[in-house]
């Protein structure tokens, strides 16, 4: 049974519908065949036109005939002149004005590339197409199902073990070294330190730390008494009765204890606002150019610059490596269990919190749309490059390999309606001459 011309591309029609890919070999039959189908035509009007000059006397209904054929004809040749001349010299003749891709195929790509940016990567036309696409509520769906979590967890644990596989105590050691450590050494921390301070005392943030220091020092005391008898005992002079010295050390042990307990439960102590005061007035001069900001920056440069930290850094980074490997990467553990439950709150949120969706989508939709608008034209530079990186003749090859098979379309439609227009005006002519 022989194909229809049309054939192929029905059958094209329906393969792209039910998604089947179109390959390039498919792209050049499908050309391949439109052409001859239009070149057909232009011949066949040729043969027609010349049997009726040759065999009849161009009168009555052959007249019509002649006519007919003659414009279709004309009008093939001149469709197809038009259509080859977008590809190449027609008849490989360099006529001007012809071969119009191969010559101007980088200024049509970066026109390309500037038609695609300014109106399709812009604000107005990404937002909305982005955010109607309730990525949201999709990710939710697909994460709220058990399988999807495992996935989630499997992949980050993959990466995770990717990252902690190729970061040796090596690595870590020389970072600390070469890197943290200078850098440490070269920042002046000294007004970090001095402004953190003014801000724990005007927030009374040390305050607790007083009160365990008076408490524990005021119970130390209070079932150490001995302490102050020895002192009192050790300073006094030989003469002086013993009992004399129990009776100063029992005094001045329950005024020591007594001050302490007042200091402890007293926020408004003297004690206290003299301490507060000194700890603002060592903040302000380790934020200014003074000789304790200088001895406090030389102190912690001479301890960050001795090996103990480049060996404590690593002891760390090995406790924190193990702890990862131990938990994080531990299947069907703790951590990996919260983190599924974790997800599964999350994607319940995403599909029931209407609010929530919409505020996410609307937030990488304006994410989106506003990448695409920014970096527009350097996305759509590759339409651009790639198109400059093409042979001249390899460029036509493709374009045409694309559109040339609709162009066809233009001959075939040049022959029919050139033949009409020669009926129409051989009818009129009759017509006239009566």
């Amino acid at each position: 049974m022989t194909e229809h011309p049309g054939d192929y591309w029905k059958n094209e029609r329906v393969s792209t519908q039910q998604n089947t890919p179109v390959t390039e070999e498919d792209r050049r039959i499908a050309l391949r065949r439109m052409r001859t189908l239009a070149t057909g035509l232009l011949v066949a009007a040729a043969l027609i036109w010349l049997a009726t000059v040759i065999f009849t006397d161009s009168t009555g209904v052959w007249g019509f005939v002649k006519s007919g054929s003659e414009a279709a004809m004309i009008g093939a040749l001149a469709d197809w002149f038009a259509v080859t001349a977008l590809f190449r010299h027609p008849l490989g003749l360099p006529i001007p004005h012809t071969a119009i891709i191969p010559r101007k195929k980088d200024v049509l790509g970066e026109s390309l590339s500037a038609f695609v940016a300014s109106n399709f990567l812009t604000y107005d036309t990404v937002a909305p197409k982005v955010e109607s696409a309730r990525v949201t509520q999709r990710v939710g769906a697909w994460l709220s199902k058990p399988s999807s979590q495992d996935k989630v967890v499997c992949r980050a644990g993959m990466a995770l073990q990717y990252v902690l596989d190729r970061v040796d105590d090596e690595a870590v050691a020389d970072l600390t070294r070469d890197v943290l450590v200078p850098r440490l050494i070269q920042v002046r921390k000294a007004p970090v330190l001095g402004r953190l301070m003014q801000e724990i005392v005007a927030d009374g943030a040390h305050e607790h730390l007083v009160d365990l220091v008076a408490g524990e020092a005021h119970s130390w005391l209070l079932y150490n008494p001995q302490v102050v008898d020895d002192i009192v005992s050790q300073r006094a002079p030989e003469w002086v009765p013993r009992f004399a010295n129990r009776m100063v050390s029992d005094k001045l042990h329950r005024e020591i204890v007594g001050w302490i307990a007042d200091v402890r439960d007293n926020r408004s102590h003297r004690a206290r606002a003299a301490l507060n005061e000194w700890l603002t007035g060592l903040g302000t001069q380790l934020q200014e150019e003074s000789s304790l900001a200088e001895r406090f920056e030389a102190t912690l440069a001479d301890m960050l610059s001795r090996e103990a930290v480049v060996t404590s850094a690593v002891a760390m980074w090995e406790s924190t490596s193990r702890l990862l490997r131990d938990s994080v990467l531990e299947a069907d553990g703790t951590v990996q269990q919260k983190l599924r439950e974790g997800l599964a709150e999350f994607a319940a949120r995403m599909t029931d919190d209407e609010a929530f969706a919409n505020k996410w989508n609307h937030t990488l939709a304006v994410a989106v749309a506003d990448g695409a608008e920014s970096f527009g034209g350097e996305l759509t530079s590759v339409i651009s490059d790639t198109i400059a990186s093409w042979d001249a003749r390899e460029a036509a090859e493709k374009i045409e390999l694309y559109v040339g098979k609709d162009l066809q379309y233009i001959r075939i439609n040049g022959t029919v309606i050139g033949c009409l227009a020669g009926l129409l005006i051989h009818t009129v002519a009759v017509l006239i001459g009566g």
